[in-house]
């Protein structure tokens, strides 16, 4: 699986701390200006990380991106 083949909101662990992807997004560079990036809300803390657009090619195992699977209990 590919990095532009994650849906906004689905939930990953990058490098053991858990983040919610949130697509594409502007973002503001300082000294560079505004530029559109891969973006990753960290959810324990108030934190982000960003990808560059031509990353979205790279396999998640590359990037130590690891999908948070959701279970669903039944009775």
């Amino acid at each position: 699986m590919k990095i532009s083949d994650l849906k906004p909101g689905q939930k990953v662990t990058i490098n053991r701390i858990s983040y919610e992807y949130l697509g594409i997004q502007k973002v503001r560079i300082p000294n560079i200006g505004k530029a559109e990036k891969r973006v990753f809300k960290a959810t324990n803390f108030d934190g982000y990380k960003y990808y560059n657009l031509i990353d979205g090619d790279k396999k998640l195992k590359s990037e130590k991106i690891r999908l948070i699977k959701k279970t669903i209990r039944t009775k």
